[in-house]
């Protein structure tokens, strides 16, 4: 029971300082209720350039067609920079609400609702993502020490749970530095029908308690669409995992699938595509191994292995169409506190994976769509809540390659992409 408290104690060193400031209220005969919030604003500089431009030979079959050169004249690839943009950005600032109510011995009742905060576009201009409510981890459920925890909502899947646990200064959601920008992605192109390490709408989750430093978890999310007159696909996800957490050292292994979402199709050239054939169907599969070691009590060096399936069957067209891509994905991470000051630095790569295409003789290769990232970080931290930091990446991608950790622009496959930020973060 020590060590299971210092594992805590340790792994608390790294994370996010709202779990030391959450305002309750309440008690246990009534329930209780927490309020809790983050807010991260930043200032954000970016460009791009080194895109592929039109007519280039040597790019993937995935991208370009049989005749492995991007489109002339006319194609969404120019070849031509993205000039710099400067933009303010609230990130993934949010605020939430929580709370339990004990119900009997060992069996309390549980429910969350977090909401994004968009404050730094309030008017919701065209073009801007507007905040909604509930739109972060919201749910209800039932929790035991002895039966476990079994919420139903919206929800990170145990995929993003168990795994990549660098997460910059615990400012990395929905920003550049973000890992899963290359971990989590396929890399053909940026649609987000193929992203894994997300969040799970109409979803179940249930997990064991703990036993020895021992959590295992299954999250299942239907498609509620299913059975509709019309529709041929099944479009549901599962995600489970396993993990072990002790005073030094973190170990997990998750899987996750997404049926019938096409991340294969929705990326490759459109004549590959099997999004217009009603017979297919997809099965994509993401497998990650996630490992963290904390040394010299604030100090900790983070790994993590992803090996990403898309596949597709039963097509019906006579053209060569997308059948299977693979590849594998790492990231290696350091991150240290020395007093109020805090630095970090993770570098994520991706490879060329392998593919097939419809046809036993149909060739399909994978040259050019490579990536990687190179991110660094430095903070002072105020207090237990408030700290400012300033981070930078550059995101390099392979001829073929589409990785995007840019949202305020649209970056040309092929292109280089080199961000900047200052920012503050406050936590309640």
């Amino acid at each position: 029971m020590k060590k299971q408290a210092l594992a805590v104690a340790v792994g608390a060193l790294f994370v996010t300082p709202a779990a030391y400031a959450q305002i309750t209220f309440g008690n246990d005969t009534i329930g209780t209720v927490q309020f809790y919030g983050k807010l991260y604003p930043q200032f954000g500089m970016g460009k791009a350039d080194g895109a592929t431009g039109p007519g280039t030979p040597g790019v993937s079959t995935l991208v370009a067609g049989p005749s492995q050169v991007l489109p002339g004249p006319g194609s969404p690839n120019s070849g031509l920079p993205t000039g710099q943009r400067n933009a303010v950005d609230a990130q993934a600032s949010y605020l939430g609400f929580r709370g339990e109510r004990k119900l009997m011995e060992d069996l309390k009742a549980i429910w969350q609702i977090e909401t994004q905060l968009n404050f730094d576009n309030p008017g919701c201009t065209a073009g801007a993502a507007c905040s909604g409510f509930a739109t972060r981890n919201s749910f209800a459920g039932l929790s035991g020490t002895k039966w476990g925890t079994v919420r139903l909502g919206n929800m990170d899947t145990v995929y993003k749970d168990y795994g990549d646990t660098f997460q910059m200064f615990g400012i990395a959601s929905n920003n550049f530095v973000a890992a899963n920008n290359v971990l989590s992605q396929i890399g053909i192109g940026n649609n987000a029908a193929s992203s894994f390490h997300l969040r799970r709408t109409n979803s179940v989750y249930y997990e064991t308690p703990t036993f020895s430093g021992v959590n295992a978890a299954v999250m299942y999310g239907p498609d509620e669409s299913r059975g509709n007159i019309g529709r041929t696909i099944n479009a549901n996800l599962w995600s489970y995992g396993v993990k072990w957490n002790s005073e030094m050292l973190y170990l997990s292994l998750a899987q996750e699938i997404h049926n019938d979402a096409f991340g294969g199709s929705n990326n490759v050239i459109a004549s590959l595509s099997n999004t217009a054939d009603p017979n297919t169907h997809s099965t994509d599969r993401a497998t990650r191994a996630s490992a963290e070691y904390r040394f010299l009590e604030s100090q900790r060096v983070t790994f993590d292995v992803s090996r990403l399936r898309y596949s597709e069957r039963g097509q019906q067209l006579a053209a060569p169409t997308f059948e299977s891509y693979v590849h594998t994905t790492w990231a290696l991470g350091w991150e240290g506190n020395f007093g109020p000051w805090g630095t970090a630095v993770q570098y994520v790569r991706a490879n060329n994976g392998a593919c097939t295409l419809t046809g036993v003789s149909t060739p399909c290769d994978t040259v050019g769509l490579q990536g990687s990232q190179l991110s660094a970080g430095v903070r002072f931290r105020f207090d237990r809540q408030t700290f400012v930091y300033g981070i930078v990446s550059k995101l390099n991608n392979g001829p073929s390659a589409r990785y995007d950790n840019w949202a305020n622009a649209d970056p040309e496959r092929g292109a280089d992409i080199k961000q900047a930020a200052i920012g503050i973060s406050y936590s309640f």
